[in-house]
């Protein structure tokens, strides 16, 4: 048996990402003891941030569970992801690895060197012949995903992709379908069709998923938000059953034709992958359809396929073999069902031992900190010659070191005739320090005529033109904001110095108190930069020659930036800006 007891499994979807934790039970089954999972941004213009996004969820999902150890495994969605099955003449291993090396080189679609890929064996009918799956991932976009999880507090001790950690689930929550079964995954950008027949395997993913639906309901409704759609399809969508139907609601009709629409291109590309599949893999008809992913949840999907492929058709269920502990919350394994058969997936490869496809995606990032692991114990041998380098030398300025005692005796007579020549100095920097005291009042009035001339004409030039202004300024002693005073308005010195000491002001001995910092309050316009143009402001200030902001200080300037809405036009926000100069009062 594997030494692990415990495995953590997180499956990154384009919409959704999935943890769950599992444990070896004491029939060496699998035990389900926790899951959450956390929601993307639907829309696919925002997967540039889909990094930042993965970090926080996942983030978010391991303090929710809290996980013990760093250790994870991962399934990464297919897209990005080459898959190819090959065959290869029957060869020794060795032969059959540089065979398929070749063979990556001519089916994947991109230089060799800008992917990470892996490949499998399969069992093949044909007796001179070997067959295998490629898999090829790019490598920016896999480094972008394991550096998220890293950067969430996880490491990803094993990566694969979902149709292959999907398979395994299959083969061990059914191990004796009695024949061909297809399992048909509908994810959020794309369905995976994942052919079990005995231990032979296909898999073929199609780039049309729940999204696409979204998609089409945006070309129809042009004037709704995509986020808005995409609610009203998770909310009222399903799919409308043949012939004309009726309904309350006309979006909720639109919704179901258009996802019929949809699920009839999915049913075609399914229909020429079962024929593919019969021909070119010498493959039996499916006699069983298994449904899972998100894009099912909608209402009548298994209807649906019923009608067009006139098969046994039926959820697929991760948890067939799967206990459940009694500590797990039956909420969330509920609403996370349709996502948890890549997570179990998963669980088999670190948990059980001879899984169907033991395929593994190698990340260099990986490597490279695995690599600085083995270091480690060289570190620990030289930090430790290094320490008794260090303690022969100290043995030997130990010996200087009293040597040097006998030397240092003859200067301490020295330095007493020095120390009565530095009272009588610092007697004179005491008096020059009374008269320069004196003289501030008069040094400080051509700064007050101009200082805060000064800082309005900076926060004109550095206030982005457009969607933002200020509404009110107010002067900071240290971190309480001055009062004005009864009289023209201005600001009460005496008041100001009062408060410093009351409120623990830094001041130096009898120094009068000065203005430290300004607190800007203001608006800004709904739009589509909606709160960053507050830290175009913010980032504007760095180069400011009056207020002291810096790079890495600019989330403690903002103390407030409302979020937007919708409710209202402007929304405040509020900045705290220290001075490089104090103001004197």
């Amino acid at each position: 048996m594997p030494a692990a007891k415990r495995a953590v499994a997180v499956n990154i979807g384009m919409q959704t990402v999935t943890m769950a934790i599992f444990e070896l039970g004491s029939d060496s089954g699998l035990v389900l003891s926790g899951v959450a999972r956390a929601d993307l941004v639907a829309d696919p213009a925002m997967d540039a941030s889909r990094p930042g996004q993965l970090k926080i969820a996942i983030g978010e999902l391991r303090a929710k569970l809290k996980p013990m150890g760093a250790d994870c495994a991962i399934a990464i969605p297919p897209q990005g992801v080459f898959t190819r099955f090959v065959k290869i003449p029957k060869v020794d291993a060795g032969q059959a690895a540089q065979m398929l090396y070749f063979e990556a080189q001519q089916n994947v679609p991109y230089p060799i060197e800008e992917v990470a890929w892996c490949y499998q064996v399969l069992p093949e009918k044909e007796e001179d012949k070997l067959g295998a799956v490629l898999l090829a991932a790019k490598l920016d976009q896999l480094e972008d995903t394991v550096g998220a999880v890293r950067a969430a507090g996880l490491t990803p001790a094993l990566i694969e992709t979902s149709p292959t950690a999907l398979y395994n689930s299959l083969r061990y929550n059914y191990p004796d379908p009695g024949g061909c079964v297809l399992l048909i995954d509908i994810g959020a950008r794309a369905t995976n069709l994942i052919f079990a027949e005995g231990d032979k395997l296909f898999v073929r993913t199609l780039p049309v998923g729940g999204s696409s639906i979204t998609a089409a309901l945006q070309k129809r409704f042009e004037e709704r938000p995509l986020v808005v759609l995409e609610q009203a399809k998770l909310k009222d969508g399903f799919i409308a059953p043949p012939g004309n139907f009726d309904t309350q609601s006309g979006d909720a009709a639109e919704i179901g034709k258009i996802a019929r629409t949809v699920m009839t291109r999915i049913h075609n590309e399914i229909t020429r992958s079962i024929t593919f599949y019969r021909t070119n893999q010498q493959g039996s008809a499916p006699i069983r359809v298994l449904l899972t992913g998100g894009g099912a949840a909608m209402p009548y999907t298994l209807e649906f396929f019923n009608e067009k492929l006139s098969l046994p058709i039926e959820f697929f269920d991760p948890l067939r073999r799967v206990s459940v502990a009694a500590s797990a919350d039956t909420a969330e394994i509920r609403r996370c069902t349709y996502n948890l058969g890549e997570c179990a997936g998963l669980a088999t490869r670190v948990l059980l031992n001879n899984c169907p496809v033991e395929i593994r995606l190698e990340s260099p990032q990986l490597r490279a900190a695995a690599g600085e692991k083995k270091r480690r114990p060289l570190l620990v041998a030289a930090a430790c010659l290094t320490a008794l380098l260090l303690g022969l030398l100290f043995a030997h300025f130990q010996k200087a070191s009293e040597r040097l005692a006998l030397e240092n005796g003859k200067l301490d007579e020295q330095i007493a005739q020095l120390d009565a020549l530095k009272q009588q100095l610092d007697a004179a920097g005491a008096r020059r320090t009374k008269l320069l005291e004196e003289s501030s009042d008069l040094a400080a009035a051509p700064m007050l005529r101009t200082a805060w001339a000064n800082i309005l004409e900076e926060l004109s030039s550095k206030m982005p033109a457009r969607k933002i202004w200020i509404t009110r300024l107010r002067p900071m002693v240290g971190d309480q904001v001055l009062a004005p005073s009864s009289v023209g308005g201005l600001w009460s010195a005496s008041a100001a110095q009062g408060d410093t000491a009351k409120n623990g002001a830094p001041q130096k001995g009898g120094d009068k108190p000065a203005v430290t910092a300004v607190a800007v309050d203001g608006l800004y316009l709904e739009s589509e930069k909606g709160p960053a143009v507050v830290d175009e402001f913010v980032e504007s200030l760095v180069q400011s020659s009056i207020f002291a902001v810096s790079p890495e200080q600019k989330n403690e300037i903002v103390k407030l930036r409302s979020a937007q809405t919708g409710d209202s036009w402007a929304y405040e926000y509020q900045l705290v800006l220290p001075l490089r100069r104090p103001i004197p009062l």
